[in-house]
């Protein structure tokens, strides 16, 4: 049976809980300086048994850092995913929450917490990595029996703001092509294909249609902490993807004489190419040339040669099917909310369609009206 007695204490009158827990025996709670906070207390495990949510004072006592071991041992997703999940952890959620037990983080110190990075000039998506990274840990802690419910579930990030993209026209993209040197063939391929920078630093010459002009999109390789590391395509999307006749006369030369599982673009010696490495040697040396001959050439990063495959295929005329097959996209939404300031806004051309596509229909039929009266006998 559950109770609420009192005792006495150098310090005054305190107050005991004794209840029967969920695993049977009985414990009790101590150091309530009223009766009504005990009977509170007392209340709400009652409820928490009856409901199924009852977690024991002392399970509660685990520390963030101590589940956030079961969270690593867990960790899903590509080489990249996991080494950045892992990076925010060490750098944003460990100095802060790591020696916290997990009953003791409550909704309205996440908020803060969240408030106070941003504060200090950490960016939008650096925040809700390293919220997300917490969110799963107390999910863990929720799993184990060490809490009854997330509190940073409730907790919004800041809202990101997008940067303006760098588009580049046909010309440009030539242009910073031909600056790049030996890497001319990597940037015309990147910004005609629209492959990430992983999914063309892992093409093989096995992967590579010349009859279809198509390449097979497989693999990826990430630069982790570990070196560089083969896997699937981000969103495991493994697709094909064509490109245009031109480029064959660039990709001809880096494909002759090798062996089909050597590396289509690579460093010396046949090395994968390192992402940091190239672009801090070739592309942005080769931008900043760019830059300093035109002023109106936009400051792009690699991955704007993605962008601008996408913005050069719409165009073209390409439909967001196509854009996002090509892209490896999960979802044609994901390629409209992405790109939608790209695709044109045909509202009025789509009103005119209707309007003659209308006159049209029913032009046809008071034709074939007429034509069906004109052959009856008269109505007397």
């Amino acid at each position: 049976m559950a109770s609420v007695t009192r005792y006495e204490t150098g310090s005054g009158m305190r107050w005991e809980v004794r209840y029967r827990p969920p695993e049977r025996g009985t414990t009790r709670r101590r150091g309530f300086r009223t009766k009504r906070d005990a009977e509170a207390f007392l209340v709400s495990v009652e409820h928490s048994k009856s409901v199924g949510s009852y977690v024991p004072p002392a399970a509660g006592r685990i520390t963030v850092a101590e589940v956030g071991k079961v969270w690593d041992a867990g960790l899903s997703g590509s080489p990249k995913t996991q080494e950045s999940a892992r990076s925010s952890y060490r750098v944003h959620v460990a100095p802060r929450w790591g020696g916290v037990a997990v009953s003791a983080v409550k909704a309205p110190t996440v908020r803060t917490w969240v408030a106070e990075l941003a504060a200090g000039g950490l960016g939008a998506a650096s925040i809700e990595r390293a919220l997300g990274v917490l969110r799963q840990i107390l999910t863990v802690a929720v799993e184990s029996g060490n809490l009854a419910a997330n509190p940073a579930l409730s907790i919004k990030p800041p809202r990101r703001t997008h940067k303006a993209r760098g588009y580049l026209t046909h010309r440009q993209l030539d242009t910073l092509a031909t600056a790049a040197g030996s890497s001319r063939p990597l940037v015309q391929f990147l910004g005609y294909s629209g492959l990430r920078f992983g999914e063309a630093a892992a093409l093989r010459v096995r992967d590579v249609d010349t009859t279809r002009r198509r390449v097979r999109v497989e693999r990826a390789v990430v630069e982790t902490g570990g070196g560089m590391v083969f896997g699937a395509p981000k969103t495991h999307q493994r697709r094909s993807v064509p490109y245009p006749a031109f480029l064959a006369d660039e990709l001809g030369p880096l494909l002759k004489g090798k062996g089909l599982d050597d590396l289509v673009f690579h460093g010396e010696g046949g090395s994968t190419i390192r992402l940091n490495n190239w672009r801090r040697r070739v592309f942005e040396p080769a931008v900043a040339e760019c830059v300093a001959a035109s002023v109106t050439f936009p400051r792009v990063t690699p991955h704007d040669l993605r962008h601008t495959c996408a913005s050069l295929s719409i165009q073209a005329g390409a439909n967001v099917k196509s854009v996002q097959t090509a892209l490896g996209h999960s979802s044609a939404a994901m390629t409209l909310d992405t790109y939608a300031d790209l695709f044109p806004d045909d509202l009025e051309a789509v009103a005119a369609a209707l309007d003659a596509r209308r006159a049209a229909d029913l032009g046809a039929t008071s034709a074939g009206c007429v034509q069906s009266v004109s052959t009856e006998d008269p109505v007397v």
